[in-house]
């Protein structure tokens, strides 16, 4: 197996910036008293006039290479550090620049404010501290991984204001944004073998017969066997406004499946990891298909919207393919005949799948209500649980299995 691309987070400032720029010249200067060194004396030593050391000791001309051999020399500090002090100089410089130009900038206060910060920062995403507005910005562009404001409307905003706003509560793109980047950063911690349409077909009905498991050590045993052929799926929590059950998109060669656990109930985990795994196989590299809710659905799974483009098309047909694979060539016909406990149980057991899926189409069909689904539809563990769920207690062994003997005789 091979392994990605590295940690989902790096380097955050958690602490705040000066507001100023220290030249390397300040260094000199100290260097210069330390030796006794009066500036005549130092240019005489490097060959460089006294206008330029002064120009060096103020910052206003950089303190090239050349220069930093040449005081490596006569002062007897490395050129390494002339030039990472020279560096370090500048790019403060520019920050403090562009800090300037920020906060004259019209579009930051509505681009902060379209954004889940405290989300953000309560799950580790970016610092808590420092809350300024130009630290704000700095780290919600690394976060992102873009350069500017104008970057992200390009990268993030406009695929996540694109996508499906026929439902009743409309999705916030910027908290959409930071839910799927989230997803991203998470997958670079996973490893993963090259990608396989067939295998992951072959692990279909192994993932079915996983539905009946519990969620924690199932999802545990998906997640790893999907990742073996190339399919990554990472758990992120729903950020507010984004009302995300799921999305696919493609890292390269590797599929990227996330799922946030909104809904809350084994099926809605289930149905949604197969609906995904559906755009996997169906729909090509180049799609961004998120999965949503709608207000007026409420039986707690994700909804196909109305329509007739492409997009609805395709999450019909995402919809169709994690029904029948869960279901088999009959069981949607044969839900037709279950009105009972009884029956829906042992549809369940006949057709190797949780109880709660049989129970939540059921609901979803009108035959149950709401009350008597939710009923048989058990609520998840946490996120935490799920993302590292606990070994499985080791089975008691006999005493003779101990090799302590004989079993005793009663």
């Amino acid at each position: 197996m091979t392994h990605s691309n590295g940690p989902a987070r790096h380097g955050f400032v958690a602490a705040l910036e000066p507001d100023y720029a220290v030249p390397p010249g300040e260094t000199l200067r100290e260097r210069l008293e330390e030796l006794g060194m009066t500036q005549a004396e130092l240019a005489t030593r490097t060959g460089l006039t006294p206008k330029h050391i002064n120009q060096v000791l103020q910052g206003v001309v950089p303190l090239s290479g050349e220069v930093a051999q040449r005081l490596e020399l006569a002062v007897g500090i490395p050129a390494r550090l002339w030039n990472r002090l020279e560096a370090d100089y500048r790019t403060q410089q520019m920050r403090l620049a562009q800090d300037r130009a920020q906060a004259e900038d019209p579009e930051v206060a509505p681009w902060l404010a379209s954004l889940p910060v405290a989300a953000l920062a309560a799950e580790g995403a970016i610092p808590a501290h420092p809350a300024d507005t130009a630290s704000r910005v700095h780290q919600l562009l690394e976060f992102f991984g873009v350069a500017n404001i104008a970057a992200w409307q390009e990268v993030w905003r406009k695929p996540a204001a694109a996508f499906r706003q026929s439902y009743a509560y409309e999705a916030l793109p910027g908290a959409l944004a930071a839910w799927l980047r989230m997803g991203e950063l998470a997958a670079r911690q996973e490893t993963h073998g090259p990608f396989s349409s067939a295998g992951v077909r072959r692990l279909l009905p192994e993932l079915v017969r996983l539905t009946r498991r519990s969620p924690a050590e199932a999802l545990a045993v998906a997640r790893r066997e999907l990742a073996a052929v190339g399919v990554l799926v990472v758990l992120v929590p729903d950020v507010p406004g984004a009302r995300a059950y799921g999305a696919t998109r493609w890292l390269g060669p590797i599929a990227l499946i996330q799922l946030s656990l909104r809904g809350k109930t084994e099926d809605v985990l289930w149905v949604t990891l197969f609906h995904e795994l559906g755009h996997v196989l169906l729909h090509g590299r180049k799609g961004l298909f998120i999965e949503q809710d709608d207000a007026d659905t409420p039986d707690g799974q994700p909804q196909v919207a109305s329509g007739s483009d492409e997009t609805i098309t395709q999450e019909r047909e995402a919809q169709q393919f994690a029904l029948d694979t869960l279901f088999g060539e009959t069981g949607l016909t044969r839900l037709n005949q279950v009105s009972t406990t009884t029956e829906a149980l042992d549809l369940a057991d006949e057709l190797g799948i949780g109880a709660a899926i049989v129970a939540s189409q059921l609901q979803a069909r009108g035959v149950w209500a709401h009350a008597h689904g939710a009923r048989h539809r058990r609520s998840l563990p946490s996120l935490e649980q799920l993302r590292n769920p606990a070994p499985a207690p080791r089975p008691r062994l006999s005493k003779q299995e101990r090799g302590g003997g004989a079993p005793r005789r009663r």
